[in-house]
């Protein structure tokens, strides 16, 4: 029989803590913009010590200094997941400041901005580099971080996939790839570190309007036309939606929830 393990938020003064992340000390890779940062400041308002992570240190630092302006709790930590020895530093740093890990979202992701390529097309450095930083980097901080979950009673990892690990479109070979291996190493992990109270789930977004793709918009205004016109979803999705449903998978509210890929895509996946 599996250990029973009660993760209840803490009790103060007899009433529930509000917050869902009271207490829990929270890892969000690629934190410095998009759906990471949205992410991060989320976690911090439902009340969870973040690390923001990322390559851009200045305004990593300027994010977390204003959650801690908030009164939110925050520090960043330069890391690029490309490294293995930046990821170590990111996790024992977190460690250190925090006393330990509860919860690790796996959403720094590398693509090839302005191209696109097929797999005739793609240059084996630029397929080794996004599978090295969208897939196995999701297994490399999830190593690190399992002892210290496990440390700390159980926890929980939420990896950003994406619809394109369920939909396919022209020239994307690497990062399809990497997103459908997502699913499968989010699936793997569930089933083997349940019983240590560890919950691993997916967060599917589908097309969000980050930094990222607000800049290929300025380059063809008339994208998001074309894609209405075939696809089931009648507009772009926020940072902040996709935030909302890994809140949900890192919380108590998902506490009977693992080995899922959750699809937030507007009905995208409809067509």
């Amino acid at each position: 029989m599996p250990r029973i393990i009660s993760r209840q938020r803490p009790l103060y003064c007899g009433v529930m803590a509000t917050g869902r992340l009271e207490g829990r000390v929270c890892i969000v890779t690629g934190s410095t913009a998009g759906i990471g940062r949205a992410t991060a400041e989320r976690f911090a308002a439902e009340g969870g010590s973040v690390v923001v992570s990322g390559r851009r240190s200045e305004l990593g630092e300027e994010i977390a200094a204003e959650i801690r302006e908030r009164g939110q709790r925050a520090i960043f930590v330069r890391c690029d997941v490309g490294v293995d020895a930046e990821m170590d530093a990111l996790v024992a740093r977190t460690v250190a400041e925090f006393g330990g890990l509860d919860v690790l979202v796996n959403n720094a992701a590398a693509v090839d901005e302005g191209h696109s390529y097929n797999a005739e097309d793609l240059d084996p450095d630029s397929w080794d580099r996004q599978l090295r930083v969208n897939l196995r980097s999701v297994y490399y901080l999830s190593r690190l971080a399992i002892p210290h979950l496990r440390a700390r009673g159980g926890g929980a990892i939420v990896n950003v996939s994406s619809v394109g690990s369920l939909v396919v479109w022209e020239n994307a070979a690497a990062y399809l790839t990497s997103k459908g291996a997502i699913n499968q190493l989010t699936r793997s992990m569930a089933i083997d570190f349940q019983p240590d109270e560890i919950r691993v789930n997916a967060v599917l977004p589908g097309w969000i309007r980050t930094e990222v793709e607000e800049k290929r918009l300025a380059e063809n205004p008339n994208a998001i036309e074309e894609a209405l016109a075939v696809r089931s979803i009648t507009r772009l999705g926020k940072p902040g939606e996709i935030a909302s449903a890994a809140l949900f998978l890192a919380s108590d509210d998902a506490s009977y929830v693992t080995g899922t890929c959750l699809v937030v895509d507007g009905g995208w996946t409809l067509s």
